[in-house]
């Protein structure tokens, strides 16, 4: 199954695997699941034996994100906006999507609730991410900052492949530009790129090695893999022109935005600091010590103890 998102740690699959919540009243604990002859197995009994397990732990951490983020984020994401992302991945995946879904243990609704609390966790994260765009946070990314270039990109799916391009753009009086157009693997034959530091376009470690190119100067080959779907592709790049950089950081205020914002934004600490803090507002206990630990890692965060466990005698 592809993930929605790169931010949430801790928060993946929502697995279905018993229905916590099922066990809330006495009465609900001592009905039957099955019946035979001389015995019976009690929604009590199943909850004891499956509830030690890591996808029912998986479960109750995923119920108290959906429920805290809801209350404190609900109409910060509309309906629609879930809808779009859903159809979006079932889009990708085509008539594939159902058999996707069910080898995930998902169903479209709760896929939909995975997508949704997903969501509610970036906006939180996002807002408090706007709170780091300081001045002292400014010049700091600055510091490390590369200012727009343009260079022309390959894309290819197998190394030998890579190596073998990259051995016909080196030789002398190659056309770089009219080989990348025959040879990318790049869906929309897209060859020429323009991007910063700030820039998503391209993987990271693609643009680090542009970065470090000269003008008219050749990468080696710059592998990077994605992570939504785990494969790797092969790079190579060459840099056709590239800005100097201006002195005054305010130059590049706009650009800077976007540097701090996508750093806070796939920091896990900060993000597990942001989560930690909606729990403490939330007064989140846990009651039974099997779920003990599944908030630990935030609990760490916090110098609040309302994320601790508090296990019922």
């Amino acid at each position: 199954m592809k993930k929605q998102s790169k931010i949430v740690t801790g928060l993946v699959t929502l697995a279905s695997v018993v229905t916590l919540a099922a066990c809330s009243s006495s009465n609900a604990s001592n009905s039957n699941i099955v019946t035979m002859k001389g015995d019976t197995i009690t929604v009590s009994d199943f909850y004891k034996d499956v509830k030690s397990s890591t996808a029912a732990q998986q479960s109750m951490l995923n119920l108290i994100m959906a429920k805290v983020f809801e209350q404190q984020y609900g109409d910060k994401i509309s309906k629609s906006k879930v809808e779009k992302a859903y159809n979006k991945t079932a889009k990708s995946y085509g008539s594939s999507f159902s058999s996707a879904l069910s080898s995930a243990g998902l169903t479209t609704d709760s896929y939909k609730q995975q997508i949704r609390t997903t969501m509610l966790v970036e906006y939180a994260v996002k807002q408090a991410a706007k709170k780091e765009l300081t001045t002292a946070n400014y010049k700091k990314a600055y510091k490390t900052y590369q200012p727009q270039m343009t260079a022309q990109v390959i894309k290819l799916d197998s190394e030998d492949t890579a190596k073998s391009v990259l051995e016909e753009v080196k030789k002398d009086g190659a056309d770089f530009s009219k080989i990348a157009k025959s040879k990318t693997t790049e869906t929309n034959k897209k060859t020429e790129y323009k991007f910063d530091s700030s820039s998503t376009a391209l993987p990271s470690s693609v643009l680090t090695k542009a970065f470090d190119l000269k003008e008219g100067e050749t990468s080696e080959v710059v592998s990077a893999m994605d992570s939504t779907t785990y494969k790797t592709s092969y790079y190579i790049v060459k840099a056709v022109k590239k800005q100097t950089k201006s002195d005054n950081w305010k130059t590049y205020k706009k650009e800077l935005k976007k540097v701090i914002l996508n750093s806070k934004m796939s920091d896990s600490t900060f993000q597990n600091k942001v989560i930690a803090k909606a729990l403490d507002k939330a007064n989140v206990k846990i009651k039974d010590s099997a779920f003990s630990n599944i908030l630990a890692k935030f609990a760490s965060n916090s110098s609040n103890s309302s994320t601790s466990s508090s296990s019922s005698k």
